[in-house]
């Protein structure tokens, strides 16, 4: 301490410094090296100091939050006084906590009713570890699991070498924030590629996807209604798809609807549905509610832009036409059907353009089941005419559902040259096709009838003299235990070319049947035997 001080005096002289205006220096000076001398040495450790969170938000300190939406995004941050912060221990009131290094994150609060209060805590974690990895790590008598680690060879358990977060000490005052939270509306729209046709008959589907953002679990109810938004129908809050169908006989021109939730049409909703207006245009209105009460916005199906027209249903048949190419085809049924009392008594339907008989603007809907199926079932009968292009995946969905539901159909139809043939077995009673086509029937080729043809009092046909061909036909084997064959090619090989199920609920020509009224001109006589004595439909 002496030498300290001599040394100290001898460079003031040597500098040659005043002595007065360095009086103040030196007491201070003599002042702190007195006191550091004096202080004893001991082996007391200096104890960890635990870090200290704050909950950051946007309001002035001391405002009051005003409710917030159930998702809402918080921040937080904490400090280490002897050391640094790792990471945090975050929890909502009655959660679990969770471990996360971040400073911030985007909450979707679940609430299970109206307006309520959520307590958030956060506490910070600082690097004052042991070193070692810890399966349990116990903080301020509060368990917070295990430490953090990667999991390297995936074996769900850390393994010796692993890398882990090694855990301090936890503020043992966590912060914590109480939020008002405002239970959000549900949010509804219709899916992507379901809008409805701008025509269709008495039977329309609509589908839509709904969410809410306090779980999906808190939608209640849906509500739907046609035409009149004072008058909506409550379903249950997990149906997004609905099939609505009206069958004849109408009594006026506003029916009301079943309704049928999902792909399924077997059973309907106990309520109906209102304010269908055939003859005219419509709109369909859809909202959802969750259980707090609160509404979603009504969405409407058609759009401002667009129009939906509901067309009745005009008898018991309805004329298929799946023609790619023009062709008489339609003309030719219509003539028959008309000649055999029909008239005004079926409806026609292009699948392939979107035709009807009266209104434009008809197409095949997006779900062909149920949708399409519906739209057959409206009929007694269905007579289905094709070319040599046939709509395969829609027959595939449809044909077998409408005949196991009572439906019976007419079947006029030629194949392309190349196409897995694997597929008519899901729609026609048939074991397998002759894998290459025939080339062509020559004009006026008689179509003679087999054992069984003759028995059930068919009529023979003919080849027309038309010159344009009748090309690529196939020979059929019809299923030995569900069908029986009506119809042989005459030529070599007497090729099978007609059959029927044995329900009688099938019958399928695989020949254009207006190009078969050659010769004794049959083919009404065909028709009159398959509608109305094989069928039992009469005008």
């Amino acid at each position: 301490m002496k030498d300290i001080a001599t040394l100290y005096l001898k460079l003031i002289k040597k500098l040659k410094v005043n002595m007065k205006k360095l009086t103040f220096a030196l007491i201070i000076l003599l002042l702190v090296l007195f006191l550091a001398c004096s202080e004893k040495i001991v082996d007391n450790k200096v104890l960890n100091l635990s870090p200290e969170t704050k909950i950051f938000l946007f309001v002035d300190p001391g405002a009051t939050i005003s409710k917030q939406k159930s998702k809402i995004t918080i921040y937080w941050w904490g400090d280490d006084p002897d050391g640094f912060v790792v990471g945090y221990f975050i929890k909502w009131e009655n959660d679990a906590w969770g471990f996360t290094t971040k400073t911030d994150s985007t909450f979707a609060l679940k609430i299970a009713g109206s307006d309520t209060t959520l307590k958030f805590f956060v506490a910070a974690v600082d690097n004052n570890g042991n070193k070692k990895y810890d399966e349990r790590v116990i903080r301020n008598g509060v368990d917070f699991g295990a430490e953090h680690f990667i999991d390297a060879n995936g074996n769900g358990k850390y393994d010796e070498g692993e890398n882990f977060i090694d855990l301090g000490d936890i503020d043992p005052t966590p912060a914590e924030f109480v939020f008002p939270i405002q239970n959000s509306p549900p949010e509804i729209k219709f899916q992507k590629g379901t809008t409805v046709p701008e025509t269709t008959f008495t039977v329309a589907s609509f589908a839509w996807n709904v969410s809410d953002i306090d779980g999906d679990e808190t939608i209640d109810k849906i509500y739907i209604a046609l035409n009149d938004t004072s008058n909506f129908i409550e379903i249950p809050g997990y149906v997004n798809l609905v099939t609505i169908v009206s069958k004849p006989p109408f009594t006026g021109d506003v029916v009301s609807c079943d309704i049928y939730f999902g792909s399924s049409t077997v059973q309907p909703y106990h309520t109906k549905l209102p304010n269908l207006k055939v003859g005219t245009k419509n709109f369909f209105y859809v909202k959802a509610k969750d259980n707090a009460g609160a509404y979603s916005k009504t969405i409407v199906m058609p759009d401002t832009t667009r129009t939906w027209f509901v067309k009745k249903p005009s008898g018991k048949i309805l004329l298929i036409d799946d023609y790619t190419v023009a062709d008489r085809a339609e003309d030719f049924y219509r003539l028959m059907l008309d000649s055999l009392g029909f008239s005004g008594k079926y409806d026609f339907f292009d699948i392939k353009y979107g035709k009807t008989s009266t209104t434009p603007g008809i197409l095949l809907p997006h779900l062909i089941n149920p949708t399409f199926t519906e739209t057959l079932r409206l009929y007694d009968m269905v007579i289905w005419f094709t070319d040599n292009d046939p709509s395969l995946e829609v027959a595939q969905l449809s044909i077998r559902n409408y005949v196991e539901r009572d439906g019976k159909i007419l079947l006029s139809m030629i194949f392309p040259q190349f196409f897995d043939t694997r597929s008519l077995g899901d729609f026609l009673p048939v074991d397998s096709v002759s894998p290459t086509p025939i080339g062509f029937i020559p004009l006026n080729t008689p179509i003679n009838l087999t054992t069984e043809g003759v028995v059930s009092g068919y009529p023979y046909l003919q080849r027309d003299g038309n010159p344009a061909p009748v090309a690529r036909i196939r020979t059929f084997y019809p299923s030995e235990a569900g069908a029986k064959s009506l119809y042989t090619i005459g030529i070599s090989g007497a090729p099978v070319i007609g059959f029927k199920d044995i329900e009688t609920k099938r019958i399928f020509i695989g020949l254009p049947l207006h190009r078969l009224n050659g010769g004794p001109s049959n083919i009404k006589t065909f028709l009159r035997k398959v509608i109305i004595e094989e069928f039992g439909v009469t005008p």
